[in-house]
């Protein structure tokens, strides 16, 4: 019996590892990874990896992992990630682990600036994370300093414009105080 390959997948929240077949196939081992997650909105997402040239790329789902270009180490590296993005997302997504998954990564995006966030929306877009994370606004349980160790903002934001850690929590709890009774 042939060797099996071990594989961890990188999703937003969580680290897969699998030992597969070398004749699996894309297909299979994204069913695997969608299985483990719970997730049945497929479609949006793929597995992207880097490959012998060090350029990123979606696994071919038709194609045997081992004959693709993917860089080679132990474990085979894969990022499970939104491919295609849904225009209206409160139509479109409907599983809460479909929701997540995209929020995070746009999240990250933002964060690493690889989409381009204009200050006010980065602020907007920060207050749902903090919504998402401690659920409703408690001035009781919410003291001055409750968002120090976490990461919300660009440093491209934070650069631009100079206010102190707590100019910008205000801010951010400002936008928090009106998410009261979202959903987290």
């Amino acid at each position: 019996m042939p060797k099996p390959i071990n594989v961890r997948v990188t999703t937003m929240d969580a680290e897969l590892e699998f030992a597969i077949q070398p004749n699996t196939t894309g297909k299979q081992l994204f069913d695997q990874v969608v299985k483990t997650v719970g997730l049945r909105e497929v479609w949006f997402f793929g597995l992207q990896y880097t490959d012998s040239k060090g350029y990123v790329t979606w696994l071919k789902l038709n194609k045997k992992v081992t004959q693709q270009d993917v860089k080679k180490e132990n474990p085979l590296q894969f990022k499970f990630r939104a491919k295609f993005f849904p225009e209206d997302v409160s139509e479109e997504l409907i599983q809460e682990i479909t929701q997540k998954l995209f929020f995070l990564q746009v999240k990250e995006a933002i964060l690493n600036d690889e989409n381009y966030c204009p200050p006010e929306t980065a602020v907007l877009v920060a207050s749902y994370a903090v919504q998402a994370k401690y659920g409703d606004y408690n001035k009781d349980n919410h003291k001055p300093g409750y968002l120090a160790s976490d990461r919300l903002l660009p440093q491209r934001v934070l650069e631009q414009h100079k206010l102190t850690k707590e100019q910008w929590e205000d801010r951010i709890q400002t936008w928090h105080e009106e998410h009261r009774s979202m959903l987290r």
